[in-house]
């Protein structure tokens, strides 16, 4: 968040009470009332879609309202205000079915290793449909396993296969922010990572964080 900070001016939206840092605006509402979303959306020039029920959980109670309802509610709401772009934060579950020796590429096929991403690909369908009929530009990002590069679960291989560069993450966003791409789809990992999924992606981004030095090398195919 501070490098976002730091370009561009945030109103931040959330259900529950925030503290103001810097310029922010907060807005208290829930994604899934519509009129309150629109209200938000007014006078922006992004939308940074993050909100959603973040692992899995009980479909009908949780995944259902936050990430299927709550998910068409603010695109709903972008397109209707006219909103220039919307990136909107899928996960790496979306395509996390291969097995390790696979190169994974924006373009394969969704395998997913949850319903939870099973709702994300839901999000990037109605990603691609507005695109289509709508003003929005739009990025979806598969984002990996975001945490500190000094973060002890680096020392996992299987976690250090998914992970993501908070650095990383910031910038890719800030990139789609700024760009005039119609729809992209990227997968959001850092190295090593990167070994087993691929980040092209039509922003010029490159991931450059690195696990802290000291934290075991896995076992990845090359």
């Amino acid at each position: 968040m501070p490098i976002l900070r730091s370009d561009f001016r945030l109103r931040r939206l959330d259900r529950v009470a925030q503290r103001p840092e810097a310029d922010d605006e907060v807005v208290e509402a829930d994604i899934c009332d519509l009129d309150a979303v629109i209200g938000a959306c007014r006078d922006v020039r992004a939308v940074i879609h993050l909100a959603a029920q973040p692992a899995e959980a009980d479909f009908r109670s949780l995944l259902l309202p936050r990430n299927l309802d709550g998910t068409w509610s603010v695109y709903e709401a972008a397109a209707r205000v006219g909103v220039a772009r919307f990136v909107f934060a899928s996960t790496i579950q979306t395509v996390d079915g291969y097995p390790t020796d696979v190169f994974v590429s924006p373009e394969t096929p969704p395998r997913p290793v949850s319903v939870y991403g099973c709702t994300k690909l839901f999000g990037e369908a109605l990603g691609r449909f507005h695109a289509d009929r709508s003003s929005l530009g739009v990025t979806c990002l598969r984002i990996g396993g975001v945490v500190s590069r000094d973060d002890p679960r680096l020392t996992e291989t299987r976690f250090r296969s998914l992970w993501c560069g908070p650095n990383d993450l910031a910038r890719l966003i800030a990139a789609a922010v700024r760009s005039d791409v119609r729809f992209a789809t990227v997968i959001a990992v850092s190295p090593p990572a990167t070994r087993r999924f691929d980040t092209a992606n039509p922003f010029g981004w490159t991931p450059v964080e690195e696990p802290e030095e000291g934290i075991v090398e896995p076992e990845l195919p090359s």
